[in-house]
């Protein structure tokens, strides 16, 4: 079984054995230390800007650094379903998924984002880095969202 983590030098994400104790880029030669166990990463792609985002496997929510959309997790297999915007038959789509085609008409509806409740957990997970001491540490925000009145 393969984990994932991303380099410390040029930010590429690095596939590699469960058990290693380090892993080296192939594209820039950095050493990268795997994190401890419990600290399993995933990886989403943000449903506005389709950026790569990674979190810690477990969280609700990842909020993007680049135009700052909160997006869901979801566990694999889990689909959503909207109305076709041209001839409203109800469509099934994966979770993330931008925009989904319709098989009748062949109109592509955008999903857009999914409705926040008025409060929302929001954690937002960094690749771990390394402090003034050289130890490696956890970048990991957490807060609470309130909807705009």
């Amino acid at each position: 079984m393969q984990s994932q983590l991303v380099c410390n030098g040029c930010r590429t994400v690095l596939l590699y054995p469960r058990g290693a104790p380090n892993v080296r880029c192939a594209v820039c030669n950095t050493v990268t230390p795997v994190q401890p166990a419990g600290l399993e990463m995933d990886q989403i792609i943000c449903g506005c800007c389709h950026t790569l985002l990674m979190y810690t496997r477990g969280a609700t929510s990842v909020r993007c650094l680049c135009c700052h959309t909160v997006n869901l997790t979801t566990p694999a297999n889990q689909v959503a379903t909207v109305r076709c915007g041209s001839c409203q038959m109800t469509l099934m789509y994966p979770y993330g998924a931008p925009s989904v085609k319709c098989a009748v008409c062949q109109y592509i509806t955008n999903v857009g984002s999914i409705p926040q409740s008025p409060t929302q957990t929001v954690v937002v997970e960094n690749p771990m880095s390394f402090d003034g001491s050289g130890k490696l540490v956890s970048n990991v925000v957490v807060g609470v969202t309130t909807e705009k009145k």
